[in-house]
């Protein structure tokens, strides 16, 4: 049975381009297995020139992160003279064949969290999301390489752990995107080591208690769900009522092929 991981925001709003907001600002993720099948990075189209202005995703995290602002090559975007420091190590890098750009919540492991259920155009906004400065960060190639498509579980970073988490919790979330057994309860332990302004709620799925009728069948209590929110593979099917009581249930739709809570 499927266990809810709820994080609490003090003061974060969330938004996503491409990506209908699945969740309120006070967040859930959800623990739930990986989905191992099917992944390929081709699948994540990434590094696009969104702006048309010659600088690529790549090129616009790294100007952006500079310290000191590199001069721009407009016809190609070559980029010269720049300064970065790899927030991972802390390392500086005056060039940039020296640096990767992370996904934080790496290309594999969005697949296996949920992305594997999302259009083409999602995985691009994803892949390329310049509007939440925490999803790509520029970083030292070597160590990049090092924690490839890990979760937290199974690697982290030797400094800034606490920003560390607390971009991934940020990231996972905004995408509402599942996290594991095993990277739930590494997230529970540095939570607290962080003294984050989050806290983990795990508890079992409720099972659906009959409410008395007059008729012998009884009718199942259904939880409170979100209308509209995205729903995963094993609710597919389920109902769901909303503050108001009106019942919702977690299915595709005629032109979307993603499980939402609909009516």
């Amino acid at each position: 049975m499927r266990r809810v991981l709820a994080v609490f925001f003090l003061s974060i709003s969330l938004s996503l381009p491409g990506v209908s907001p699945a969740i309120p600002a006070d967040g859930v993720l959800y623990i739930d297995s990986d989905y191992l099948q099917g992944y390929d990075r081709k699948l994540f189209k990434h590094w696009i020139d969104e702006d048309k202005d010659n600088c690529d995703t790549r090129a616009e995290v790294l100007i952006e992160e500079a310290v000191t602002k590199p001069k721009i090559n407009k016809r190609n975007c070559a980029l010269t003279g720049g300064k970065w420091i790899s927030p991972y190590d802390n390392k500086t890098h005056t060039k940039t064949s020296a640096l990767d750009i992370d996904h934080l919540v790496p290309l594999a492991e969005a697949w296996r969290s949920g992305a594997w259920n999302w259009t083409t155009s999602q995985r691009q906004a994803f892949a390329n999301d310049l509007s939440e400065s925490r999803t790509l960060v520029a970083v030292t190639l070597s160590l990049n390489r090092s924690k490839g498509d890990k979760d937290v579980a199974n690697w982290l970073p030797n400094l800034n752990l606490c920003e560390y988490i607390q971009s991934w919790l940020v990231v996972k979330t905004k995408y509402s995107l599942s996290v594991d057994s095993n990277e739930a309860s590494k997230l529970d332990t540095l939570i607290s080591q962080c003294n984050l302004n989050f806290v983990i709620v795990q508890s079992s799925e409720p099972t659906p208690t009959p409410t008395p009728t007059p008729t012998p069948t009884s009718t199942p209590i259904l939880r409170t769900i979100s209308p509209g929110a995205f729903c995963s593979q094993s609710e597919a099917g389920q109902q769901g009522q909303n503050s108001k009581g009106v019942i919702y249930t977690c299915k595709v739709s005629d032109t979307e092929n993603r499980l939402r809570w609909r009516q």
